[in-house]
C-alpha cells in the first residue's frame, strides 16, 4: 500500500480550522480509488528540529502508488489540494510512503 501523509502545524485559528478540515475531509473522500483514511492528533512532540509543531495526522491510503498519484491528479484531488492549501496557508507538509506492517505475532524473537 502508498499513502499519503499530510502534517498540519498548529493552526493560527483552532474553530476555523476544525471547520475548513471537516470541509477538506468531505473533498479528500471524494478521491478515487482511497481504500482508507487514518486521522490521528498529536498529543505531544518529542522532538522537533524545527519550529514548527504537528498538531495532526492524516493519511489517506491506496492500493498502489500509481492508484494516489491518480487519485492526486484526478479533478476531486486537484479540487482537494488545492483547499486544502488555501486553508492551511500552506502551514502543512505532504509526503508521500509506502506503507508496510508488522503484527506481534510476526516480530522477530528477541530471545535465543
Amino acid at each position: 500500500m502508498y499513502k499519503l501523509i499530510i502534517l498540519f502545524e498548529h493552526p493560527i485559528d483552532e474553530q476555523e480550522f476544525q471547520e475548513n478540515w471537516q470541509k477538506f475531509m468531505s473533498l479528500a473522500e471524494k478521491l478515487p480509488r482511497l481504500k482508507r483514511e487514518v486521522v490521528s492528533r498529536v498529543q505531544d512532540t518529542i522532538h522537533s528540529p524545527g519550529e514548527n509543531h504537528i498538531t495532526r495526522i492524516h493519511e489517506l491510503l491506496f492500493d498502489s502508488r500509481d492508484a494516489l498519484e491518480t487519485a492526486m491528479g484526478s479533478p476531486a484531488g486537484q479540487v482537494a489540494g488545492q483547499f486544502l492549501q488555501a486553508f492551511t496557508l500552506g502551514r502543512v507538509t505532504l509526503l508521500i510512503a509506502e506503507h508496510m506492517e508488522a503484527y506481534e505475532r510476526e516480530f522477530q524473537s528477541k530471545t535465543g
